[in-house]
C-alpha cells in the first residue's frame, strides 16, 4: 500500500512537472512571438500608383509628396508628355521623399528610390545610408523620441535641357541621350539645418525620367 502511494506522488509530481514546463513554455513562445512581430515593420498600404511608369505612393508619405505625386499622374496621361514638366515633377518628389526623414523607420528606409536612374541605385542607396540616413534612429516600435525633417513645399527655380556628358562621366550613364539640370529649393516645416537646395541632373532611364545625379548649391 505504502509502495503504491509512494508511486502516485512520484507520477503526481511528474505530471506537475510537465505542466509547469508547458506552461514555461508557451510564455516564453508568446513573448518571443510578440517581440518578433513589433521588430517587424508594418507594410504601408499603396494609396496611388502610376502602372506604366512603376511609381507608386503609400499611406506613409506625406501630403505633399501625395499631392505632387497627382501632378506627377496628370503630366503622364497626356498623349504627348511634355518632358520639362515631367523632369520637374520627378526632381520634386525625389526631393521631398528623400529629404523627408520624420517618416523613415529606419536608416535603410531610403526615400526617393524609385526615382533614382535604374542602374546608379544600388550605389546611390548605399551611399545614403552611410551618409544622409545614417543617424536615422529605428522606430519599427514607435517609439522614436528623434527630431527628423519633413519637407513642407519645395519650387523649382530654373531648368535646361544639357548634354548629360557635360555633366555625367562613367560607364554607369553611357549612352543618355536626353538629360535636364534642374536647380530646386525646399523649406521644411521645422528648421533642423538640414540642406535648403540642389541641382539635379534627370536623365532619359529607358521609358522613364530618373535623377541620376544630386549636387548641393
Amino acid at each position: 500500500m505504502a509502495k503504491t502511494k509512494s508511486k502516485k506522488k512520484k507520477i503526481r509530481k511528474i505530471i506537475i512537472f510537465i505542466l509547469v514546463l508547458l506552461v514555461a513554455g508557451g510564455l516564453i513562445y508568446y513573448a518571443l512571438s510578440k517581440s518578433t512581430s513589433t521588430s517587424k515593420p508594418k507594410k504601408a498600404k499603396i494609396v496611388d500608383k502610376i502602372d506604366n511608369f512603376d511609381y507608386k505612393i503609400d499611406e506613409n508619405d506625406t501630403k505633399l509628396l501625395k499631392n505632387e505625386f497627382k501632378t506627377l499622374k496628370s503630366i503622364l496621361s497626356k498623349k504627348e508628355v511634355d518632358k520639362e514638366e515631367y523632369a520637374k515633377e520627378v526632381a520634386k518628389l525625389f526631393i521631398i521623399d528623400f529629404f523627408t526623414l520624420d517618416n523613415k523607420m529606419t536608416k535603410n528606409d531610403v526615400g526617393g528610390v524609385q526615382f533614382v536612374f535604374n542602374g546608379y541605385r544600388k550605389t546611390f542607396i548605399d551611399k545614403a545610408r552611410d551618409e544622409f540616413y545614417k543617424y536615422v534612429k529605428s522606430n519599427l516600435n514607435n517609439d522614436r523620441t528623434q527630431e527628423l525633417p519633413i519637407v513642407k513645399s519645395i519650387e523649382v527655380n530654373s531648368i535646361e535641357k544639357i548634354e548629360a556628358s557635360s555633366e555625367l562621366n562613367g560607364d554607369t550613364f553611357a549612352g543618355i541621350d536626353e538629360a535636364y539640370k534642374v536647380n530646386v529649393s525646399w523649406d521644411y516645416e521645422k528648421d533642423l539645418g538640414y540642406q535648403k537646395s540642389a541641382t539635379l541632373i534627370v536623365v532619359k532611364d529607358n521609358d522613364k525620367l530618373s535623377v541620376a545625379k544630386l549636387t548641393s548649391n
